[in-house]
Parts: C-alpha cells; sequence; structure tokens
C-alpha cells in the first residue's frame, strides 16, 4: 500500500477543491491511502517535506503542489506511484 501525504489547511479554498477532486479519485487507485495533515499546525513537518504552499501531496520524494491542483494533474501525481 502507497501512503499519500495530503498537506491543507481548513481555511484554504482551494485545498477543499483538491481534497474533493482527491476523494473522487481514490475510488480507481485502491492501493493508495491518503493522510492529512493540518499544515499551519504541522509546519514544520511540512517544511522538513519540502511543501511550502498548500494544497500539496507527498510520497516519498515525490511531491505534487501548487496554488490550484486540478483533477488533472492530481490522477497524474497518482498514477506515477
Amino acid at each position: 500500500m502507497t501512503t499519500v501525504t495530503f498537506y491543507h489547511s481548513i481555511i484554504c479554498p482551494r485545498c477543499k477543491m483538491a481534497s474533493r477532486s482527491l476523494s473522487r479519485l481514490l475510488a480507481d487507485f485502491p492501493e493508495i491511502r491518503v493522510e492529512k495533515v493540518e499544515y499551519l499546525t504541522h509546519l514544520s513537518a511540512a517544511r522538513a517535506n519540502g511543501v511550502r504552499m498548500i494544497p500539496a501531496l507527498v510520497s516519498g520524494d515525490r511531491r505534487l503542489g501548487g496554488f490550484y491542483l486540478t483533477r488533472a494533474r492530481i490522477r497524474r501525481f497518482l498514477e506515477s506511484l
């Protein structure tokens, strides 16, 4: 099983959109488990993992971040794992 860490914030509207897209896509990827981490309360852990902006997905040494994570970008990231 592959674990993906989803860095987000409850006050971030872009994170909510990314979370919805990620949830819908997970049905196509049963071998992937998502761990959600609140960015603002776990800032040092996020920085240690190279996360500088949210929303962001991290799995091992692979990262996907950006101002806006589209469903297509998230899908490509999950397919690459």
